[in-house]
């Protein structure tokens, strides 16, 4: 309200210099110039006052502060902790516009209509030559004004196709974020093109260009290219989907996001972790969830020697059976659980208790669960969990033995001594 109250008072001290410029034109003529100045100052005071409140609004926007800002956002299709890009590219954009018609304004205020008229020309048809290249700003404002239209567009086109039009298909959810994401990616090639032929780019003259990007492909960005291949071999191919949990070049976690060039995975720790998208074709990678969310454990426990083996396999098979998420032996979605013995161990007999579970994400919490079971159980029936013990064993040699005397002497006449 502060912003606007101020908006209304420039236009209500600009409005009223107008009148009385006039009306001092017709008395003395001196006075006209110093209006023309206060009237200039105005026009880019004002001018500043929009300026202030597109930049607020814009950050409102980009971060979604209000109620409205933030409703945009998702009809935008963007995340909620991303920026909204395009709304600062139209920022910007408007900002350009703004003090590019301020001085064009100025001029024909000042009464260099005819400067104004050749400055307008050249920036909207003649433009402006350098060398072999032709430049008209007019173009290039306007293509750079349609390529982020469309680019708003397409985003919002494809949040509805993900979210809406393809939810109710029979396709899973990774492969429609894969179709949008195909969607997205080729949308934002074709708003590129069109921008640039209402610019006026030749397009045709692209294919230098092309050349010139394949002496760098040759030499320097093989690994890009590489990246982007195998982002579209994943985005097809689907061997990780959003929402997995993998395993690769010892990191594990969670896929939150599949994009062209890297896949990123949000460790257990709530690490996030960018993985360039050739190391997952090109590396082994462990896909937890490809087919299902089962899963299974082991679960290792050595008991003392002399311990009934019978009862540690029994204690060991119903701590698995009273655990909710291990797949007992009253279900067929996996084998029931099965305790192993293992080894005589140097200190203990050693078992492996496997089991399947429901929710493989969920192991190390399912391991740890277990391990009280099975350590509650194990004092409830006195079975007994050994340290590690080892035996010494001295030999002693003929001289050590003669030292060993000879202090026992010594203290024995001290003694007889005293």
């Amino acid at each position: 309200m502060r912003w606007i109250a101020f908006f209304a008072l420039l236009i209500a001290m600009a409005a009223g210099l107008a009148w009385y410029g006039l009306q001092a034109r017709w008395f003395t003529e001196p006075v006209w110039p110093y209006l023309h100045l206060a009237k200039s100052a105005v026009l880019v005071a004002i001018a500043a006052l929009v300026t202030g409140l597109l930049g607020r609004l814009a950050a409102g926007i980009a971060c979604g502060q209000l109620g409205w800002q933030r409703r945009l956002r998702e009809r935008a299709g963007a995340e909620p902790d991303e920026p909204l890009r395009e709304v600062t590219w139209a920022h910007w954009a408007l900002v350009s516009m703004i003090w590019v018609a301020i001085p064009l304004a100025l001029l024909e205020q000042w009464g260099l209509g005819a400067v104004s008229e050749q400055a307008i020309e050249r920036l909207l048809n003649s433009g402006i030559r350098i060398g072999d290249i032709h430049l008209v700003p007019g173009q290039m404002l306007l293509g750079a004004v349609v390529f982020f239209a469309l680019v708003t567009l397409f985003r919002w086109l494809a949040h509805r196709l993900e979210t809406t039009w393809l939810a109710r298909t029979p396709l899973d959810a990774s492969l429609r974020e894969s179709v949008a994401t195909l969607f997205g990616y080729a949308a934002f090639v074709i708003a590129v093109l069109v921008g640039l032929a209402i610019g006026g780019v030749d397009l045709t003259k692209f294919a230098i260009i092309a050349g010139a990007l394949g002496v760098g492909i040759g030499f320097g960005l093989q690994n890009i290219v590489n990246n982007f291949v195998s982002g579209l071999i994943l985005l097809f191919e689907r061997p990780i989907r959003t929402g997995d949990f993998i395993e690769v070049n010892g990191t594990e976690g969670y896929v939150r996001k599949v994009r062209i060039r890297a896949t990123e995975i949000e460790t257990l720790n709530r690490q996030h972790v960018i993985v360039p998208n050739s190391d997952l074709l090109s590396n082994h990678v462990t896909n937890w969830m490809l087919r299902d969310t089962y899963g299974r454990i082991t679960v290792g426990v050595g008991v003392a020697y002399g311990s009934d083996t019978a009862l540690v396999q029994r204690l060991l098979l119903q701590a698995a059976e009273e655990h909710p998420l291990v797949l007992g032996s009253d279900q067929n979605l996996a084998p029931k659980p099965l305790v192993w013995f293992s080894n005589f161990g140097d200190s203990s007999l050693d078992f492996e208790l496997k089991c399947h579970v429901r929710d493989v994400t969920k192991r190390y919490l399912i391991a740890s669960e277990l391990r009280f079971a099975i350590d509650q159980a194990f004092r409830a029936h006195d079975v007994t969990i050994p340290f590690p013990q080892r035996d010494i064993n001295l030999r002693a040699s003929a001289q050590f033995d003669q030292l060993v005397a000879a202090i026992g002497q010594r203290l024995e006449n001290n003694s007889t001594k005293s």
